[in-house]
């Protein structure tokens, strides 16, 4: 039988550690292994995403694509583009001079670049949380150099206090281009409305030649629905939002008893 797996990275893959445990690992490479597909879809730069891989990325005889920026990049196993969605420059602009009038820091995201807003405490958590680092060039060069009207962003991760968000928040309400979502309090991830972790799972599920239907997703977030929206399978991790756990029937452990590994091996066990 055909499947793929899809799967959400922070709060669902991983732990406690904020790492992918041996089990998840294992888990994985037996799937990968069996003839499986398992495709990482996140908000996270592909980087990012290609360090997490590197544990189990020698179980597949060709690199897997991989969803960044939920669903505004689409990368092949050969690296080829296989969907390019960005934010508008206007709308890039727009939610800059917000960032710059309430004090949030925006981090600018293009492809494999990052331009971080300032050297702060905002930028040193995400360099921790995601182990890429920004360019030296910083939010203001990338618009001051015209960089962002060539190369727009596929995403802009504004962080600061609640209050200040709301600003923000109102502001890409009014852009019918742009959707943003609140993953917690202090943090807005905004990209463009052409694109989902939904519209992704799709353009990689029809490279793979697998029906949508016979596609899995693994989330806990709201930027997961999409997704949930249109794989066979969707599979909510226990600690998932409450909206998130109500979209399906099918819920797992929670990310840091390994969730995603034990569904997984039962999956593989039935299949035996």
């Amino acid at each position: 039988m055909s499947a793929a797996f899809f799967s959400d990275i922070d709060g669902t893959l991983l732990g406690a550690d904020r790492e992918v445990s041996a089990r998840t690992v294992s888990a994985i490479r037996r799937v990968i292994a069996a003839g499986y597909p398992f495709v990482l879809c996140s908000s996270r730069p592909p980087a990012s995403m290609r360090l997490l891989e590197e544990p189990w990325a020698g179980a597949s005889d060709t690199p897997l694509p991989l969803i960044a920026y939920n669903g505004g990049l689409v990368l092949l196993e050969d690296g080829t583009t296989a969907a390019d969605v960005r934010l508008a420059a206007s709308d890039a602009l727009a939610i800059f001079d917000a960032c710059a009038r309430l004090g949030v820091h925006g981090s600018f995201y293009s492809g494999d670049d990052w331009f971080a807003w300032a050297d702060d405490r905002w930028a040193a958590r995400e360099i921790e949380n995601t182990k890429v680092t920004p360019r030296v060039e910083d939010a203001a060069w990338y618009r001051s150099s015209g960089t962002l009207d060539a190369a727009p962003p596929h995403k802009v991760m504004c962080m600061g206090a609640a209050d200040s968000l709301d600003g923000i928040e109102a502001l890409v309400a009014s852009l019918p281009d742009a959707v943003g979502y609140r993953s917690k309090p202090t943090y807005l991830e905004i990209a463009a409305a052409g694109c989902s972790k939904g519209t992704g799972a799709a353009v990689v599920a029809a490279h793979l030649g697998v029906p949508l239907s016979d596609c899995v997703f693994f989330g806990d977030n709201y930027n997961d629905l999409p997704a949930f929206e249109v794989v066979g399978t969707a599979v909510a991790v226990a600690n998932a939002r409450p909206e998130v756990l109500a979209a399906t029937p099918t819920h797992t452990a929670t990310h840091h008893a390994d969730g995603v590994a034990t569904y997984l091996t039962d999956w593989l066990a039935a299949r035996a």
